[in-house]
């Protein structure tokens, strides 16, 4: 029996979770190309510069324009502030090294060398703490739950939160022991609150190749090999008000999530000098596949006031706590957007640079295919296939095509010292009514002698998310601010 209901759940768990499984698709897919100081303060608009080591990751034929051998290390400090909680992190954004084979003395109309590189691009920091709190909710986690516990049976429940509402006697049965009422009177209010620390990156490891037609047309490409660690630790609570006619006071349900895995993709780029000062550049990139690891548990407690009879617990106790049965394992596979990226820029003799990318990407063509669940209650392992058909659908209602302007500037004050500032608008991924567009203003500054150079940058963001804590609940915002602040040191051989 308790093989037959674990199936029947493992086929339409999807129904369930699919909101978490929408938000990973974003989560997947959303890059900060800009991984070295000097890109970062030109707002990592690269894609025609080229010359640089985070060119490799935005647009591989940028490797074309190396004339020497260098290597570059990247060190920063990030600080992530959403609604008041603080998140401080030191990184390495950036370790790479480029191997020039390009001729002292060039000829024309010919292909006048090749350069290689490899290293590792720091794309994406999923490092934050943050806090959300909606006051006196007419609706309850407790509705959600009831909604979909309706229909089933207590030993068909889901396993990870109707069942541990259930016997933390939040929601109950009615006679028909297939239908279910919360413990709340319906003019209950409660204050709702979450907090949650997210842990983790991407990581892309680049391999890239580029050549140089006389000094005219640059052509490169980029395998990227991208490792993601991804950790979160979600308490969300509600507290009874006083004036609350049923006994409940409080409960507290956490999540422990974590995703792993690997994934690959490849960049073509190309970039043309038009005229001596204005070059155009053009790179695609595919979608990255990945192979994905998904590990989640749940806890429920609950606290009554044994004062209050209404809604009291029959088995007669004031506090329950349940950790789930199970810990569910997903392995799956995932495709997030391919993105074009086009770019432009102007030199001014060897005094200023101005340039940017537009990048045009279509969220909604993310895709979940095929997976399987295991489900560990430490004594025996239950597994199934995945069905992800109903979180496509949802990616594609929930997901629009959009785009990222990236605009950047230097201006050489002396042949030693340069100075650069630059302003990135990252567009909204989200259909609707919800604006999620945001602005990053950056800038910093560059120094070179001989063959060491050291470059400096910050960027500021900020930026807020509308967000639910679950199915037709009210939507709390999340103010976000984060702060970056990177050292390039490299060295030319």
């Amino acid at each position: 029996m308790k093989k037959l209901y674990l199936t029947i759940f493992l086929f339409s768990i999807w129904q369930l979770t699919f909101a978490q499984t929408v938000d990973d698709a974003l989560l997947l897919s959303r890059y900060n190309y800009n991984t070295t100081a000097r890109a970062s303060s030109m707002g990592g608009a690269f894609g025609a510069v080229g010359g640089d080591f985070s060119s490799l990751s935005i647009n591989p034929a940028g490797i074309a324009l190396y004339r020497n051998s260098e290597f570059t290390l990247t060190p920063s400090f990030e600080i992530n502030k959403a609604n008041g909680k603080d998140e401080s992190r030191f990184l390495v954004n950036n370790i790479g090294c480029v191997i020039s084979f390009m001729p002292r003395i060039a000829k024309e109309n010919e292909w006048l060398g090749i350069n290689f590189g490899f290293g590792i691009n720091h794309i994406a920091n999923f490092y934050r703490k943050s806090f959300l709190f909606n006051p006196k909710s007419q609706s309850s986690r407790l509705d959600a739950w009831t909604n979909y516990a309706n229909g089933n049976k207590p030993a068909d429940l889901y396993p990870f939160e109707e069942k541990l509402a259930y016997d933390n006697y939040l929601i109950n049965p009615k006679s028909d022991s297939i239908s279910y009422v919360t413990v709340l009177d319906g003019r209950d209010l409660m204050d709702q609150e979450q907090e949650k620390r997210e842990k983790g990156y991407i990581n892309e490891f680049v391999l890239s190749i580029g050549a140089n037609y006389s000094h005219k047309l640059y052509i490169g490409a980029t395998i990227g090999i991208q490792d993601v660690y991804y950790k979160a630790s979600t308490s969300y609570s509600e507290f009874a008000l006083k004036d609350n006619i049923s006994s409940l006071n409080n409960f507290t349900f956490k999540e422990y999530r974590r995703i792993t895995g690997f994934g690959a993709n490849l960049k073509l780029g190309v970039i043309y000098k038009a005229t001596q000062n204005l070059r155009l550049g053009l790179s695609i990139h595919t979608p990255t596949y990945y192979h994905l690891n998904n590990t989640m548990e749940t806890f429920l407690r609950s606290n009554f006031d044994q004062n209050i009879p209404h809604g009291f617990p029959k088995d007669g106790k004031a506090d329950h706590a349940f950790l789930s049965e199970f810990i569910e394992y997903v392995d799956s596979d995932f495709r997030n957007p391919a993105r074009a990226i086009l770019s432009g820029a102007y030199v001014f003799g060897k005094r200023a640079i101005v340039s940017f990318d537009y990048e045009y990407i279509d969220y909604s063509t993310s895709k979940n295919k095929k997976g399987e669940t295991e489900l560990d209650d430490g004594k025996q392992v239950f597994v199934s296939k995945r069905d992800f058909s109903g979180v496509n659908k949802s990616i594609k209602k929930t997901y629009q095509n959009t785009a990222n302007l990236r605009i950047g500037g230097e201006f050489r004050v002396t042949p030693q010292f340069s100075i650069r500032g630059g302003y990135t608008h990252i567009g909204d991924p989200f259909k609707g009514d919800y604006d999620e567009d945001y602005k990053i203003y950056s800038g910093g500054f560059g120094y070179h002698i001989k063959n060491f150079f050291v470059d400096a940058s910050y960027q500021h963001t900020d930026y807020s998310e509308n967000l639910t804590f679950y199915q037709n609940s009210d939507v709390v915002k999340l103010k976000n601010k984060r702060q970056q602040y990177k050292i390039t040191f490299g060295l030319k051989f």
